[in-house]
């Protein structure tokens, strides 16, 4: 039975100014989508105040669930961050959020470094806990966690109380993971997702210029690459996974409004409702 809620991310549109939001939100809406989730630079656009933010969404008629925290490196300022931050997420009735480990190029980290990732998620899941939010580690490309001895490190090394874990179909995919074999091994775990579509064997070309952290112009909407997506559903439908698949895409080869026009008629062919 598919229980699972759909979300799509709406980063691409632009997190220099509310305008962007706004824009992101009015497409998101007139094609379809009811949620989204956008990232902790949303946040900050705001000045950590819910108020307009609340406002916007409501005109707009799509819900936030979920923000997306990256670390730095430099942990204080990083579980500051999420600190300051909980009110926002609380007011916003905000239930989880996703996780990246800090940046480091072609990934490959060393025990000292997945030491350091474990240190700040301990401290994420301690700050979130007593809110109810769930911190969903996201492996990525390019960080501390993309490669599945990473993934299985951070994983066997933290609470399940605590932290959770919120696979990305084409992250995993291009660092050569076995995305259905991951989503199998911690599927008890999964408490979001992100969804999109990758070719295998294909190096993934960022754009570092102004979001912050990586957008990545080779991902492809969903049933357009080489990922076993189908795969990946079947194991959230076994488990009755009922959280947030939240489709992502960094970089339209089209525009926003066409890939999200693209991903929508993906998910409903495969028996997804965007009503929930």
């Amino acid at each position: 039975m598919k229980k699972a809620k759909i979300a799509y991310a709406a980063w691409p549109w632009g997190l220099e100014s509310k305008k962007q939001l706004i824009q992101a939100l009015t497409d998101l809406k007139r094609i379809g989508f009811n949620n989204f989730e956008s990232v902790c630079k949303t946040i900050e656009l705001f000045d950590y105040d819910v108020r307009e933010f609340t406002s916007i969404i409501k005109t707009a008629g799509v819900q936030p669930v979920s923000f997306y925290f990256y670390q730095t490196n430099d942990t204080e300022n990083d579980l500051n961050r999420i600190k300051k931050s909980i009110d926002f997420l609380t007011a916003s009735k905000i239930k989880n959020i996703s996780i990246q480990a800090a940046y480091k190029e072609n990934g490959g980290a060393t025990e000292s470094e997945l030491n350091n990732v474990l240190s700040y998620l301990e401290g994420v899941g301690r700050l979130c806990k007593p809110y109810a939010i769930l911190p969903s580690l996201h492996p990525h490309t390019n960080t501390m966690v993309m490669y599945e001895n990473e993934i299985d490190f951070i994983m066997e090394r933290t609470d399940p109380d605590l932290i959770y874990f919120g696979p990305d179909t084409a992250h995993l995919t291009a660092g050569h993971c076995n995305a259905v074999s991951i989503f199998k091994r911690y599927a008890e775990r999964i408490r979001f997702v992100h969804l999109k579509d990758v070719k295998k064997n294909k190096k993934s070309d960022a754009d570092n210029s102004k979001q912050g952290f990586e957008i990545y112009s080779n991902f492809l909407e969903l049933g357009e690459g080489d990922v076993d997506i189908p795969g990946c559903l079947k194991v959230l439908e076994n488990t009755e996974y009922d959280g947030f698949l939240t489709i992502e895409l960094d970089k339209s080869r089209f525009s926003n409004i066409k890939s999200a026009e693209m991903n929508k008629a993906y998910m409903e062919k495969n028996g997804y409702s965007l009503k929930s």
